[in-house]
């Protein structure tokens, strides 16, 4: 009898994100993360976090509107409203029947930092990443070098993905990434604070226009007969003897 199922004879490739023991049992050589260090890997989750690299562009930097170049260690701080680059220390290379995804730490989340540079890297991606993050919490957000306060998680494919050019990353921010962020942006927190600023100001104004009133009033009632006897003086005339002529003589 002819078998004409069309069920498969043996499983295929399961897919689904790496645990921590797929990371820990990775093989420096070929992992998809150089440097790869056991230390990166997330003691709490199934994810190797990335650190704060050698460059950083903050959009109100005053020198000039350069990229700054981190010493080991070095430490910056995110203004409320501000825009920045940060680039990994690390290199990712993403196989080509894998995907990757990335994020921030919640401990630094829920300090404001919002991730906009997007949540995944495609299969075949060589060299570093560039993270662009928008401060929108109310308070200055402190990084440093070597800080891994970015996770990346590794989900396999069904199958190998049919492209075999590899998509070059990067080494360091480019210009051309700069030009769009320059200057510093409104956050709602700081709009609140501006109109509340305004709504006191108002409210101020309001009070000293009240308080200038009464004043006025009561300087006018206490000084009211002065003013009327000011001005009697001024525009009511005294009658004037109006001059009479001789009278005419004749003779009787």
């Amino acid at each position: 009898m002819v078998d004409n199922s069309t069920s498969p004879t043996e499983p295929g490739p399961t897919s689904g994100f790496w645990s921590d023991g797929t990371w820990k049992a990775l093989n420096i050589a070929n992992a998809p993360v150089r440097p790869f260090k056991q230390a990166g890997i997330d003691k709490d989750g199934a994810n190797y976090l990335l650190a704060v690299g050698e460059e950083v562009y903050l959009s109100t930097q005053s020198d000039g509107k350069k990229v700054k170049k981190l010493e080991d260690n070095e430490d910056f701080s995110i203004e409320p409203g501000q825009f920045a680059f940060i680039l990994t220390e690390e290199e990712v290379r993403i196989p080509f029947d894998k995907i990757g995804f990335i994020s921030i730490r919640a401990s630094v989340k829920f300090l404001g930092l919002v991730n906009i540079s997007g949540f995944h890297i495609d299969p075949g991606y060589k060299g570093k990443l560039i993270f662009a993050v928008f401060n929108a919490g109310p308070s200055r957000i402190h990084l440093r070098r070597g800080e891994r306060v970015f996770p990346l998680w590794i989900a396999d494919l069904d199958k190998k993905m049919q492209r075999t050019e590899w998509k070059t990353g990067y080494d360091k921010i480019p210009s051309n990434m700069i030009t769009a962020i320059s200057g510093e942006f409104t956050t709602a927190y700081q709009l609140a604070e501006q109109l509340k600023t305004a709504k006191a100001d108002i409210v101020e104004l309001k009070n000293f226009r009240l308080y200038a009133t009464t004043i006025a009033t009561v300087a006018l009632l206490v000084l009211s007969p002065y003013i009327k006897s000011t001005l009697d003086k001024l525009f009511i005339f005294q009658p004037t003897q109006s001059s009479t002529s001789a009278p005419a003589t004749g003779n009787p």
